[in-house]
């Protein structure tokens, strides 16, 4: 049984459809009249990532609609099968998990480079269970105690990405107000010690920016870039949200995110000076 294609691939293949349709002036409702098997709603979900397509499918819309060549060949290619980027389905938590924050975890997964940024706590993939429990737990989300330990795992299993092949490379981002916000010394401990650890992987950046940036090195959310292999002009930005991280895809959007990490960038200790902060919060609080 062939597997769904990655996110990335069906949110381009997605694209790809709506791009053909739009530049030759076609509705959902014109371009699926008689075509068995398809209607406006299903191709609506298909252009928006929403519903895989399988490949035999695909071929018959491309046929129906007379997309031929090279057009149709980069088309096809992206509705290739590839191994399921799912992962999570197989655990138990699985159906805690929500459509948004499936798409977010599939395009982890298939992305090369992330840009992260939390304004008072240590980044997702740098957390450990401990503190990721403490950090969920004082959410809006009024997470069941089960849910809550879900969430936590979960987290912790995304973290694979740093030591497992593809490796992410992770430039990370946290605000210095992270070491000043309350909570059980004994998990803050242990979570600096990790992140110390953590920033020696080669493929992993980690930068403190500091209260006397000022409000120029501030944020006003939660941030997270997504770069993927072979398109180093697109990416997925991600803002922080009541509620979960909401994707903004547009170039207009990715770009301002590029913007906003680089003003982090410009603002924020470097990777040494970072660890040695670390180092003397730890030194301070045991």
């Amino acid at each position: 049984m062939s597997e769904d294609p990655s996110a990335i691939r069906q949110i381009r293949l997605g694209d790809e459809l709506r791009t053909w349709r739009t530049e030759n002036n076609k509705t959902l409702a014109e371009v699926t009249a008689g075509l068995r098997g398809w209607n406006p709603a299903r191709l609506s979900k298909i252009e928006r990532a929403l519903l895989p397509v399988t490949a035999a499918d695909l071929a018959v819309y491309l046929d129906h609609c007379g997309i031929t060549g090279l057009e149709r060949n980069e088309i096809e290619a992206l509705a290739t099968d590839l191994p399921s980027r799912h992962w999570w389905q197989d655990h138990e938590f699985a159906d805690t998990i929500t459509s948004a924050f499936a798409e977010f975890l599939s395009l982890e997964a298939d992305a090369t480079q992330m840009f992260d940024y939390y304004l008072s706590a240590f980044p997702g993939l740098l957390q450990t269970e401990d503190y990721a429990r403490e950090v969920i737990a004082a959410g809006l989300d009024g997470l069941s105690e089960d849910q809550n330990e879900a969430a936590a795992e979960i987290r912790i299993l995304r973290q694979r990405r740093l030591t497992e092949a593809p490796l992410l490379q992770l430039d990370a981002y946290f605000g210095e107000v992270a070491l000043l916000v309350g909570g059980d010394k004994e998990v803050l401990v242990g979570q600096i010690q990790h992140v110390i650890k953590v920033a020696q992987y080669p493929n992993v950046t980690l930068r403190m920016v500091p209260l006397s940036a000022g409000r120029p090195g501030i944020l006003a959310s939660g941030l997270t870039l997504l770069r993927f292999p072979g398109k180093p002009g697109e990416g997925f930005a991600f803002v922080e949200a009541v509620g979960g991280m909401l994707p903004r895809k547009s170039g207009r959007e990715v770009r301002r995110a590029e913007r906003a990490f680089a003003r982090l960038k410009r603002c924020a200790l470097s990777p040494d000076a970072t660890v040695a902060a670390l180092e003397r919060k730890l030194e301070e609080i045991t």
